[in-house]
């Protein structure tokens, strides 16, 4: 529907974008960022309705002709700008043929031609200085919506003439509300969706609806609980078997989790307070075999093989070290 009301999270910056709306505060251009499945399309897309709804309120109305051709994606004065030959980033050829060439025509019909750029974050930089003419000389109907991951792959002179917003976490509660609400899961797993999802609802829709999330889980808990009685050419040989996930990298995430969840009951002797309850008895059995101090040394190690992987190291020599302080603390 593309309302303000259905946007989880993030409510006093909502609030202060609706009465930017209201007032008519309204800048050329705007940068959204934040991770992947934080809702910035949502957002831009909202804003994008609001703007051109021809109630003129604080939201939109979804009755009028704007409203409903936006909702046919059929919009004629809203566009999506995208990498055509590239799939990896957005070249200068990109934003002089979808964008620079098409705001030198005036709208079709609605107060404002709008343009949202998907993962702006990957423009050339000879595509971020085509745009910046734009951005420093922009037609009153114009506006641009920049949405990035990463803002610190900006120019500084792009950043300089945008309205930067910043799309915080969403509180796990909210997500398990949001998930609960919507039909995306039941109750009793709601949780290890939201808390494995880190703030994002894109990323808890996205994990609750796959078929292999569970599958993912349930073989990473194997290997741990495992891992002590294996070898060195076994642990070896079950970091090379990580390469299976290498793509996503997000099952660090999970294996991070398991071992919250024991440190925590090993503290509170308290399942209430562990997220993944249906391992409630391989928790409570492992935790008769670990401690505090070995636990939080294993974390570490996740954390340090999260931010090796991150800028490229190697992905089974990184498993390989990971494992073995794993099996070690």
């Amino acid at each position: 529907m593309y309302i303000f009301e259905e946007i989880v999270g993030n409510e006093q910056m909502i609030h202060q974008i609706q009465k930017s709306i209201l007032k008519k505060h309204i800048s050329h251009a705007y940068i959204i960022h934040g991770e992947a499945g934080s809702g910035k399309k949502l957002l831009a897309n909202t804003i994008a309705k609001t703007l051109q709804c021809q109630k003129q309120q604080a939201t939109p109305c979804n009755a009028c002709s704007s409203c409903l051709t936006f909702d046919s994606k059929n919009h004629p004065d809203i566009f999506y700008i995208k990498a055509e030959k590239n799939k990896n980033s957005i070249s200068v050829e990109d934003i002089r043929q979808q964008l620079i060439k098409n705001m030198e025509i005036k709208q079709y019909k609605y107060p404002f031609k709008i343009f949202i750029i998907d993962k702006a974050d990957t423009m050339t930089i000879s595509a971020q200085n085509a745009l910046l003419k734009t951005l420093e000389e922009p037609p009153y109907y114009g506006i641009l919506f920049l949405l990035a991951n990463n803002v610190d792959r900006f120019l500084p002179t792009i950043l300089s003439r945008c309205v930067v917003i910043k799309l915080k976490p969403v509180a796990t509660n909210k997500i398990e509300q949001y998930l609960i609400e919507h039909h995306f899961a039941e109750k009793e797993n709601s949780s290890v969706f939201a808390e494995y999802a880190q703030g994002s609802i894109g990323k808890a829709i996205e994990i609750a609806s796959s078929e292999t999330f569970y599958e993912m889980r349930e073989d990473i808990i194997q290997k741990l609980l495992s891992l002590n009685r294996k070898n060195l050419s076994e642990t070896l040989l079950m970091a090379k078997e990580l390469e299976t996930y290498k793509q996503s990298q997000q099952f660090l995430d999970l294996i991070y989790l398991w071992y919250r969840d024991l440190l925590i009951y090993i503290k509170c002797q308290d399942i209430k307070y562990v997220i993944q309850k249906d391992q409630q008895k391989n928790i409570i059995a492992q935790s008769k075999k670990e401690n505090e101090t070995s636990i939080i040394k294993k974390t570490e190690a996740i954390w340090q093989a999260k931010q090796q992987l991150s800028v490229n190291s190697n992905f089974q020599l990184t498993m390989e070290v990971m494992l073995m302080k794993l099996k070690e603390s």
